[in-house]
């Protein structure tokens, strides 16, 4: 299955973008401020226009790169983020072969398709190196059945159970703060993962 990104941001139809960094964003960056100060590389996969990159860069002392599969996204990214140190780079995300000690996910994931979520983990799992760190903000619960996305969804259980096999989960809680349309129990769930 294919989704054609350019298409839905050509035609202005974009319910992910929010216009803002994920409401919770700040107190993971706050809380887990050593892991994106110490990280040399960190990864923003489905960066959209680049909010969460651009929050997370304001923090981090590395380089940051946003990436996504859509043109749009990346020219609107560096157009709403003139003076930002991040590299905004084109491309997919299973292609990336460069080497990250942080990769924050949020929205990529849940917009992959139920086939590829496999290739998901297995790219993160390869781009991350021991002792490094996937940090998410994921959204298992859309308002739809699982498999009519995207967003696509997942059990939270079945979420904790899908990367236990690389790596440890450290730290987790459903956000305390969110965007509008996405409140309630289980919608939601932050996570801390450490590379096996």
């Amino acid at each position: 299955m294919t989704f054609n990104w350019s298409a839905k941001y050509q035609a202005g139809e974009t319910p992910w973008e929010k216009g803002a960094a994920h409401p919770e964003l700040s107190f993971l960056l706050s809380k887990h401020v050593d892991l994106f100060k110490n990280a040399r590389r960190i990864l923003v996969p489905g960066c959209g226009f680049g909010h969460d990159a651009y929050a997370i860069s304001e923090v981090a002392e590395g380089d940051v790169v946003g990436l996504d599969i859509a043109p749009e996204a990346i020219q609107g990214a560096s157009s709403l983020h003139p003076q930002s140190s991040v590299e905004w780079r084109l491309g997919d995300l299973f292609a990336e072969d460069e080497s990250f000690d942080l990769i924050f996910e949020h929205t990529c994931f849940c917009a992959i398709p139920l086939e590829c979520r496999l290739d998901y983990r297995r790219t993160v799992s390869r781009l991350i190196p021991s002792g490094g760190y996937l940090v998410g903000i994921f959204f298992p619960n859309p308002d739809h059945e699982a498999d009519q996305g995207p967003p696509f969804g997942i059990e939270m259980a079945e979420l904790r159970r899908f990367f236990e096999e690389d790596f440890e989960l450290q730290w987790s809680r459903e956000p305390q703060q969110t965007f509008e349309g996405r409140e309630g129990v289980g919608r939601e769930l932050a996570m801390v993962w450490c590379r096996k």
